[in-house]
């Protein structure tokens, strides 16, 4: 049986992180991650409260792969044995060993992931402990008899496992074999298992020996090939090392002896320069410019001879005359365009001076005129200022004068509506009050002269209505007639006419008594 039967292997994620190209980063997990499944091996991972069945076919880039948080892999091989052992006792002093054998199939791994099934043999020998009356068929047979407790147990097992089989979450578990043993016989068995575990031990510390002595020698071939090498490599360092300091040193003294000749051959070039510059400055003392001197220097060398010596000294004659005309020539001239230059220098000066006090003129006028058009548009815009301000309280003194009248018609209108009430009611019965003046008080709308003259001067006048003279007051009622918001009628003074009259009928005190 395997060891980590039904799991084979499980592991825990953390967070996937982005890899891949600077522009194609991507949630991914490493290769490394993902652990490697055989041929009966299948892989579950764990998706949040989901499990997923994968066969290998899944990528590190998959989604499923990405956003999993662990995952385990199942053993799906068929009959797996799985042998578990319990004891049971006997009719002697002692206990019989049941061996009871299950062959197991894993048909759903995300069931085994899931519930955790781990440990199949501590399962299986739960199940086996949970047969009714197993623990009882051997006590009542010896240890001789241990055929019949098999034969006993075997019946019962197989009847059980029908009517209830072994339940192992996504595992099916078939029974098979049983076996049981004496104390003797397990002793043995026992016995048997140690000496092949020694067995096994001294094997594997026998092959641990010799890989150890294997990896040793090789590592002792391998530090010893390393000194090798490293030995091969000094020698080729120093004798790289010995080639170099040689060329250095060759290199060194070819330039030395190269530097050495050439400072050798520039002294002698020197000294030839120095001597050939010596004798050109004492020919130029003693010559100098002069070409017949210069022309005597060379018959005296032998570079020309007396017949060519007396033909250059003729034709330095003719060439000396030749240029002192010319140079008197040239005086003439150039005294002559000086005074032209000259001439045309103070013409110049004089028109530039006329340019700029035409300038400074024509700047002057152009100011002149700029100064009185401004003037021309300001009395303008002041005369028009005027004409609007005139019109502006024309304006509102016919509208002030319209008002007056209109304010003036409203009160004839209340007076006559009050006096057609009191009429109406009897109100003039019971007082000595005149109605005929009441009556003939109430009139077409005088005209203020003096509101009208204010209005005609442009002068404003209160918005309290124009001032009725007291005479035209006399016999109307007395009061408060309250025809508009902020307007308010002058009281009628009483007259030496009117006495008691005037005090006995008072509207304002009489409008409770029109309604009735």
């Amino acid at each position: 049986m395997a060891e980590n039967y039904p799991l084979v292997e499980q592991r825990e994620y953390g967070r996937a992180e982005k890899r891949g190209g600077l522009w194609r980063k991507r949630m991914t997990r490493g290769d490394d991650e993902l652990p490697t499944v055989a041929a009966h091996h299948v892989r579950v991972f764990r998706v949040g409260e989901e499990y997923v069945e994968d066969h290998g076919q899944l990528r590190a880039d998959d989604p499923v792969v990405v956003e999993a948080s662990s995952v385990t892999v199942v053993d799906r091989r068929i009959e797996v044995p799985v042998v578990v052992e319990t004891r049971i006792p006997s009719a002697e002093a002692g206990d019989f060993t049941v061996r009871a054998s299950f062959y197991c199939t894993v048909t759903d791994p995300c069931a085994v992931v899931r519930d955790g099934v781990t440990d199949v043999e501590a399962l299986l020998l739960a199940h086996l402990r949970e047969v009714p009356g197993l623990t009882e068929d051997g006590s009542d047979l010896p240890f001789v008899d241990a055929a019949a407790v098999r034969a006993r147990i075997d019946a019962r097992l197989t009847a059980y496992h029908e009517m209830r089989p072994s339940v192992v979450s996504g595992i099916r578990a078939r029974h098979g074999a049983v076996e049981v043993l004496t104390p003797e016989e397990m002793s043995a068995y026992v016995e048997e298992m140690e000496k092949a575990r020694r067995n096994r031990e001294r094997d594997r510390r026998q092959e641990e020996m010799e890989q150890q002595a294997a990896l040793d020698r090789a590592l002792r071939e391998a530090e010893l090939e390393l000194k090798r090498e490293e030995i091969r490599n000094l020698q080729a360092m120093r004798k790289e090392r010995h080639r170099q300091e040689e060329e250095t040193l060759r290199t060194a003294f070819e330039r030395g002896a190269g530097a050495e000749q050439q400072d050798y051959e520039l002294e002698i070039e020197r000294r030839r320069n120095r001597f050939t510059r010596e004798e050109i400055e004492q020919d130029i003392k003693l010559v100098g410019s002069d070409p017949v001197a210069a022309d005597y220097l060379a018959w005296r060398n032998g570079d020309i001879s007396a017949d060519e010596l007396s033909q250059r000294l003729h034709a330095a004659e003719e060439r000396w005359d030749t240029r002192k005309d010319d140079r008197l020539r040239l005086d003439r001239e150039y005294e002559l365009t000086r005074r032209g230059l000259d001439r045309e220098d103070l013409r110049w000066q004089v028109e530039r001076d006329d340019h700029r006090q035409e300038l400074t003129r024509k700047e002057e006028r152009e100011e002149t005129a700029a100064r009185r058009h401004e003037a021309a548009r300001r009395w303008d815009l002041e005369h028009e200022d005027r004409l609007r301000r005139r019109q502006e309280e024309r304006t509102d003194a016919k509208e002030l004068q319209r008002d007056q009248r209109e304010w003036a018609k409203e009160q004839l209108t209340v007076r006559a509506t009050l006096g057609k009430q009191a009429i109406d009611r009897g109100l003039f019965d019971s007082t000595m009050y005149d109605a005929g003046a009441f009556i003939n008080s109430v009139g077409d709308v005088p005209f203020n002269q003096t509101a009208s003259q204010g209005a005609a001067a442009g002068v404003g006048v209160g918005v309290g209505g124009p001032e009725t003279p007291n005479g035209e007051l006399k016999g109307e009622v007395k009061g408060q007639l309250r025809g508009g918001p902020g307007r308010t009628a002058p009281a009628a003074e009483p007259t030496a006419d009117d006495g008691d009259d005037a005090d006995d009928f008072d509207p304002a005190n009489q409008e409770g008594s029109l309604g009735h």
